[in-house]
């Protein structure tokens, strides 16, 4: 009886205990993104239908779509000549440049927030 009362005993104690690790709750990290829309601030360079945004520590490609466009129409009233540099402000967002040409970044621009030149006057 007694080597009956142990095996039992020895069972119960083996299925009593857990062997599974105790699993931890699941952390769950929201994922910051970064905006990618960012305010730049450089001189706008345009030579017939292609244009570079040079700042102090970056030179980028222009992507010319309509805002570029719009932007380079209108800064016509602040340049002396065709290929004047004229500084500005914008948001717009960099990415990889996929053609081979140019330079290695491009920056789409999305809105134009400041053109920091004067206009020039017919007596310039």
């Amino acid at each position: 009886m007694k080597k009956f009362l142990f095996l039992i005993s020895v069972i119960l104690l083996a299925s009593a205990c857990d062997n599974e690790p105790e699993k931890q709750p699941e952390m769950q990290v929201a994922e910051k993104v970064a905006d990618s829309i960012l305010v730049y601030q450089g001189d706008f360079i345009s030579v017939g239908k292609s244009a570079v945004l040079k700042g102090d520590k970056f030179i980028y490609q222009v992507k010319m779509d309509s805002v570029a466009s719009q932007l380079t129409d209108s800064l016509n009233a602040f340049k002396k000549d065709e290929n004047s540099i004229v500084p500005i402000k914008v948001k717009g967002q960099v990415k990889d440049n996929v053609k081979a040409e140019g330079y290695s970044k491009l920056i789409e621009i999305t809105e134009v927030l400041e053109i920091m030149a004067k206009p020039i006057t017919e007596n310039e």
